[in-house]
């Protein structure tokens, strides 16, 4: 069972979830049994965030974490940092939020360009890839959360030999078609 101390009061950068019984009002912790049998984790959906950033001589290069071992569908495999939408967020407020937990926090000076919603099922369950410009490309080994084995910042070439995710890989010509790399 996770605690909570006074630098984590919910205890979400531990990246394991409280008990239901001491989660926060509202917190979208939780998982979500589809029509299909399908299990998702985020009460009321989820969100994720996914930084691009262009060096000075305008290469790209997009920031992927790599999921730990025991997170859910995680088998280390690189995906956008993200989790539970929780109630009375929408979904860049809970990307925000989520990526400051797991990763740290985001530049300042970030840019949304768009987002692109998956439906697993209308009305129940979406998944919302926040895609954004930053100015700056931080290390984040330092304030990564338990979630998270590794966060870099990659080229599409890099991109093209990692093991994604497969919900990211499914996304990702999309994503692209957000950011004008397609």
């Amino acid at each position: 069972m996770v605690t909570k101390d006074e630098a984590d009061p919910t205890g979400r950068r531990s990246g394991r979830p409280l008990p239901p019984g001491e989660r926060p009002p509202g917190s979208g912790d939780g998982w979500v049994t589809l029509a299909d049998g399908r299990v998702l984790w985020g009460r009321y959906g989820a969100a994720g965030m996914l930084l691009r950033h262009r060096d000075d001589r305008g290469r790209e290069r997009f920031l992927l974490s790599r999921r730990a071992h025991w997170v859910h569908g995680g088998n280390g495999q690189w995906a956008v940092p993200g989790g539970a939408i929780d109630a009375h967020e929408d979904p860049v407020a809970a990307a925000l939020r989520e990526f400051d937990e797991e990763i740290g926090a985001i530049p300042g000076g970030w840019r949304l360009l768009g987002i692109h919603e998956f439906v697993a099922e209308p009305g129940v369950w979406s998944y919302h890839t926040c895609c954004a410009d930053v100015s700056e490309s931080p290390a984040y080994e330092a304030t990564l959360s338990l979630e998270n084995d590794a966060a870099s910042w990659w080229t599409l070439r890099e991109i093209d030999d990692l093991p994604l995710f497969a919900p990211l890989s499914v996304a990702w010509p999309h994503l692209m078609r957000i950011f004008g790399s397609a």
